[in-house]
């Protein structure tokens, strides 16, 4: 089975920061970015940027090579971003709410990144790695002196623009890194098919080191927008709602477990903080339709909820679905949509073979949003990066390791993990699968679930943790999963909870919740 995105011509230079550069020259006054009470304008930005590009090169830090950013949220941070990307270098994000120890794992992977921008609150978290670690106020009066022109580096779209970590089964971070044109096709694509523009103002509120913050930073700029910046190391949902009612943002970008903090702060009926916004892109996990109908469907309906699907190895959105009936989706689940401009979906078995529509299959991804693998990784990229074989002939593509199916509408659905698949009494099971059944229940506005091993028993069983709805009964609802799943897939253990704990990328994180119960 094979989904076409459309196919549109990119340019020949196909860069964000040159289109940042062209909204320089168009609109130099207009506010670029803002911090608290600290904000540039496009042509503040922009010279700052540039200085730091000149800094970069003449240290021989350019093309070919990659760039740490350990910094906080601050004007610095985006600096230093584009300084990089202008020097011809690719940047690499460090999340400074990470632990010291994944950091210098991360730094250490990289041989390809002899430099790391810190501030003096955040160098300590990158020390003793093989990078020079430099503190951006220190250079501050280095840099007034070098040019604030644009400088001229030929930079081309298989170049990289910047690398994230992902995490994987060995718990070792990994690097995986993104091309010039997939993360122009990517913001090129969100701005023409939403209508995008200079009115299009972010608030940015997810992790620094999560590939949706990429995308986060980028886009207002790429359309002309301001960038807000939330001050704050941790996300703030009070914070952030104020900051969006203060400044009229219009997009969001998030995992839908931020996206819930933010709804239920908000009144059930009469304006709120979010009135402003016109387009949430949300993706990383499922979603829950029953925890954001009430808001999103509310009249006067201005909110477009956008669900976004994709992995970081292949710039971070492949597929997207505008939600319309959020009645079918509590029922049915969310569609992940269909591919973006220039991006190809295939549905294969495990010999690599397309399957029949409706069948599931491995979602594997093709098109100029694959990036250039896993660095320091060659067996792993082998693995996961293939070459297959198509009536149209051999195609390169990615493993996303995610299962899916085309409906009769002819949306793709995700519906689990290869690897998210566990033995319980002998049987495979996905627990994707289960989750789903459990959110079904109009007793559930949303679930989560773990595989665990009871202490004193070798014998793995599930525990579902539920946010109820309505008031929980927990044998009725597994009554009710009775008659939805096979007898080993009804969870042993129903337990209610308040929230789910959130990893720094603002996913829920399951092994919290399994070493809850110890």
């Amino acid at each position: 089975m094979r989904l076409r995105g459309r196919q549109k011509m990119l340019p020949a230079e196909p860069l964000v920061h040159r289109v940042f550069e062209s909204h320089v020259s168009s609109h130099p006054e207009r506010v670029a970015l803002t911090y608290g009470a600290e904000s540039y304008t496009y042509a503040e930005l922009n010279a700052r940027a540039n200085q730091f590009a000149h800094y970069l090169l003449g240290r021989d830090v350019g093309k070919g090579c990659l760039v740490g950013v350990c910094l906080d949220r601050s004007l610095e941070q985006m600096v230093a971003i584009l300084g990089t990307l202008k020097a011809g270098a690719g940047y690499v994000p460090l999340d400074v709410t990470y632990p010291i120890e994944r950091l210098r794992q991360m730094t250490s992977e990289l041989t390809a990144m002899p430099l790391v921008a810190a501030s003096a609150d955040t160098a300590g978290l990158v020390q003793g790695g093989p990078q020079d670690i430099v503190e951006m106020a220190a250079l501050r009066r280095a840099l007034d002196r070098l040019p604030t022109t644009d400088p001229e580096v030929a930079v081309g779209g298989e170049d990289v623009c910047y690398a994230v970590f992902t995490s994987g089964s060995t718990g070792r971070p990994k690097a995986t890194a993104v091309k010039h044109q997939g993360w122009y096709n990517l913001l090129d694509h969100l701005a023409d098919e939403f209508g995008l523009d200079h009115r299009s103002s972010n608030l940015m509120v997810s992790s620094f080191g999560f590939d949706i913050s990429q995308r986060s930073l980028l886009t207002p700029l790429f359309t002309g927008a301001t960038q807000h910046l939330l001050p704050s190391r941790h996300f703030d949902a009070m914070m952030a709602c104020r900051l969006i009612r203060e400044h009229g943002v219009r997009t969001l970008h998030c995992a839908p477990s931020t996206l819930y903090l933010l709804v239920e702060r908000q009144p059930p009926d009469g304006p709120d903080d979010l009135d402003s916004i016109d387009h949430v892109f949300v993706g990383g996990e499922p979603l829950s339709a029953r925890r954001v109908a009430g808001w999103a469907g509310r009249a006067p309906h201005r909110h477009r909820l956008v669900d976004v699907y994709g992995v970081a190895e292949c710039t971070d959105v492949s597929t997207i679905y505008v939600l319309r009936d959020y009645e079918r989706y509590i029922a049915a689940g969310v569609p992940i949509g269909r591919p973006v401009n220039n991006i190809d979906v295939y549905l294969l078995d495990d010999d690599l073979r397309q399957v029949a529509p409706g069948e599931v299959g491995e979602i594997c991804i093709c098109g100029v949003g694959v990036g250039v693998g896993y660095l320091n990784a060659p067996e792993l990229n082998r693995e996961k990066f293939v070459k297959v074989s198509t009536p149209d002939g051999y195609v390169d593509l990615y493993r996303t390791g995610d299962l899916g199916f085309v409906g009769p509408d002819g949306e793709l659905r995700c519906v689990g993990r290869v690897d998210a698949q566990v033995k319980i009494r002998g049987m495979r099971i996905d627990l994707g699968d289960v989750e789903t059944a459990v959110r079904r229940s109009s007793r559930v506005e949303d679930a989560a679930v773990v595989a665990v091993e009871p202490a004193g028993s070798a014998e793995r069983e599930l525990v579902a943790f539920v946010i109820p709805a309505a008031e929980m009964d927990e044998r009725a609802l597994r009554a009710e999963l009775h008659s939805l799943l096979p007898t080993h897939m009804v969870p042993r253990q129903v337990v209610v909870v308040a929230g789910f704990p959130l990893s720094p990328n603002g996913k829920v994180d399951r092994k919290a919740l399994a070493r809850s119960l110890r």
